[in-house]
């Protein structure tokens, strides 16, 4: 079996404003309103010099926000805003641009620490009840089943920023990360492993896999020392479903198999992806002239958030 492995690295591009996103200092006088621009950190492809990915269009997408502005000295008033329309109590939100503007003047605002969560409705209860940074890195989803469908876009995001909005009304640029890794496997068939998808036999699926090892937790923020809560497939599932799809042949003979799925970070080794392939021998021996043969392919010791692992193998 050949194994040629790219990763995709968590290494974000933080982009920079626009010379025109920021004035000087002095040119406000502490009383314009607050603006928050973001934007969904990029894939980053290959280890050395390497070209950037953005990510599809869904994987980018932004449906709601939290916004919240940490208190830096004891006399600022800790704020939050859950936005999920253009406008909202609190402000405006223009989706086009990822800009938030704020009914917040510069000296209300003050130093801040600022942190966005987006694509959060579902735990929009929970972060409700967050009024520090330390409540924060405690929010989590958590799911039985933690790989597509389960794990699916709109993806959880999240990125902070400290800035002092005395010198300066707008806080330009906050990087948001996905919350989840994406795995990517796509395998080349040689001719012993090419058969239909159901067997003559018996009608059963020929090719099958298991996810092993898969942690059930989404944390918001990156935890300093994630603990394993972990699952995996009870069973081997069969090929081509939410997580899965082949190519056929011309014959019908499958060729190609694709496996890709998010799945959530991860510190310590052991989760794999592991692969049942029909094998046919092509011998002049009397039946059984076939069976089965499985693979096992090891993941990254530690799996990041934001990663996109992709796995180019020949068996």
């Amino acid at each position: 079996m050949k194994i040629y492995i790219y990763i995709i690295g968590l290494l974000g591009l933080f982009l920079t404003a626009c010379s025109g996103d920021n004035d000087p200092v002095g040119e406000s006088a502490n009383n314009e309103n607050i603006v928050l621009s973001f934007q969904v950190n990029s894939f980053v492809k290959g280890t050395i010099k390497a070209a950037t990915d953005n990510g599809s269009i869904a994987e980018q997408t932004i449906e709601n926000l939290y916004v919240f502005l940490f208190p830096t000295s004891g006399t600022q008033t800790f704020k939050s805003y859950y936005i999920s329309s253009a406008s909202f109590s609190g402000g405006s939100w223009s989706n086009t641009d990822n800009k938030v503007l704020l009914n917040l003047t510069q000296a209300e605002a003050g130093n801040r620490d600022v942190y966005i969560v987006a694509n959060c409705s579902d735990i929009k209860a929970t972060l409700d009840g967050v009024t520090t940074v330390a409540g924060l890195q405690l929010v989590l989803q958590s799911s039985n089943t933690p790989w597509s469908e389960t794990l699916a876009t709109p993806i959880l995001m999240s990125g902070n920023k400290s800035h002092n909005f005395n010198s300066n009304y707008q806080l330009s640029s906050i990087p948001l990360v996905r919350a989840v890794a994406k795995v990517q496997l796509n395998v080349k068939l040689s001719v012993p492993h090419q058969g239909t998808p159901l067997s003559s036999e018996d009608n059963n699926a020929q090719y099958r896999y298991k996810l092993i090892n898969f942690d059930k937790n989404t944390y918001v923020l990156k935890p300093t020392s994630k603990p394993d809560v972990l699952v995996s497939s009870s069973a081997w599932v069969n090929w081509n479903d939410a997580v899965t799809s082949y190519t056929l042949d011309g014959s019908g003979n499958v060729i190609i198999l694709t496996l890709t799925t998010y799945l959530n970070e991860r510190d310590n080794a052991g989760t794999a992806i592991e692969l049942s392939l029909p094998y046919f021998d092509g011998g002049l021996l009397p039946p059984p002239e076939f069976g089965e043969e499985t693979y096992k392919l090891q993941l990254p010791a530690k799996i990041e958030r934001n990663n996109w692992y992709v796995y180019d193998v020949e068996i």
